[in-house]
């Protein structure tokens, strides 16, 4: 694959992130491109497919307006989204030094990433605006954060119509920059879960946030949330696991093995959890309580830790590295959650997330201006 990472340094001015518009009426179309990966017979297997790349003014000599940032990409009812961190050279100051406006650019596909729309921008002041994204109840999110004063939810229903809503219901203190760069906003079972910054909260609506609280005291909060047939379970540090039928009282129980849990998912009647365990560093359960060993094949001895883990289009994913991986991560697939493949044509820096979307694995990769594409082979 062609990393088109594009580094820069510069003095930018600080602008507060707001609904104004910014000319991006030159090239601004994603284009993709193919690469044909080798077939295997493993239906475990993910093929290769196609990373849309970025064209246009981010490789203008001029530096008229240069990509520094992706946004995670979010899939809903047929469409992808998609926002892009741009910086735009505007002018001159009277001593000569450059003036640059910075903004994100939101795109929307309807034809799985084959052609893009630019549909909104919004005026920021940092690549790193964007804390949180997820779908729910139909809407795509983004939560936009640069101080107590402008913090909201970039919303829209279709992909192509975006609105500014107020984050209500969260203490002030919650909204501080040291707190939201750390807190994980997601969706389980019809909820959101905001988690990885304690206190961590859950609302059925957006308004109303409920603290999660252990029902001996104490407060209740670890890594992401997953929900399955036997109820709500969340990591969290030390090896303990919490758990819960509402998803607002919770329970804990300590289990061997461990240093520190990272995310949980349910898929195929079992949960499966990342670990910081050395070859255990992925494990299952059908309750979400007794945890055991997988197997993994085609396994790098180097790889002990997978910090992201999700369930979806049937099987399961897990990513991390380890402590000879630099920051290399590597992917991992597997259907029943106990035994796993390790992809070894798939080895990014860093892979932030991995988000499914009718049949495609779409896998954001930190620093870099691509996506990472992956589709099941049949």
């Amino acid at each position: 694959m062609v990393n088109i990472l594009v580094l820069f340094v510069m003095t930018l001015l600080f602008v507060a992130c707001d609904d104004s518009s910014v000319d991006t009426s030159a090239e601004n179309d994603i284009l993709s491109s193919s690469y044909e990966g080798e077939s295997s017979s493993s239906l475990d297997t993910l093929e290769y497919v196609t990373p849309p790349k970025l064209s246009g003014k981010e490789y203008n000599p001029d530096f008229n307006a240069i990509i520094s940032n992706l946004a995670p990409p979010l899939y809903n009812d047929g469409k992808w989204v998609m926002g892009r961190f741009e910086t735009k050279r505007v002018g001159t100051k009277e001593n000569g030094l450059p003036i640059y406006d910075r903004y994100y650019v939101f795109f929307v596909s309807k034809d799985d990433m084959a052609t893009w729309e630019q549909t909104d921008t919004l005026r920021c002041n940092r690549s790193d605006n964007i804390t949180s994204a997820f779908t729910w109840k139909g809407r795509f999110y983004y939560l936009f954060h640069t101080d107590e004063d402008t913090t909201f939810f970039f919303s829209s229903e279709d992909g192509s119509h975006w609105d500014s809503l107020p984050v209500v219901g969260l203490p002030e203190e919650f909204k501080k920059d040291a707190v939201l760069q750390k807190a994980d906003f997601h969706v389980t079972n019809n909820k959101v879960f905001v988690t990885s910054s304690n206190p961590c909260y859950v609302t059925s609506d957006l308004e109303t946030w409920h603290e999660m609280k252990l029902r001996n005291g104490g407060s209740a909060c670890g890594n992401n949330v997953a929900w399955g047939e036997p109820g709500y379970r969340m990591s969290g540090a030390s090896g303990v696991i919490m758990y819960s039928d509402d998803g607002t009282t919770w329970d804990s129980t300590s289990t061997s093995g461990t240093l520190n849990g990272y995310q949980i998912a349910f898929g195929n009647g079992v949960y499966v959890r990342g670990t910081y365990s050395g070859r255990d560093a992925l494990q299952w359960s059908r309750d979400g309580l007794e945890w055991n060993p997988t197997r993994l094949e085609n396994g790098n001895a180097s790889s002990i830790f997978y910090e992201g883990v999700i369930f979806d289009g049937g099987i399961f994913l897990a990513y991390g590295g380890g402590m000879m991986a630099g920051s290399t991560s590597y992917l991992l697939v597997s259907e029943n959650g106990q035994d796993w493949v390790q992809q070894d044509k798939v080895a990014y820096r860093d892979i932030l997330r991995v988000v499914y979307g009718n049949g495609q694995y779409v896998a954001s990769i930190y620093g870099e201006n691509y996506y990472a594409v992956f589709q099941k082979e049949p």
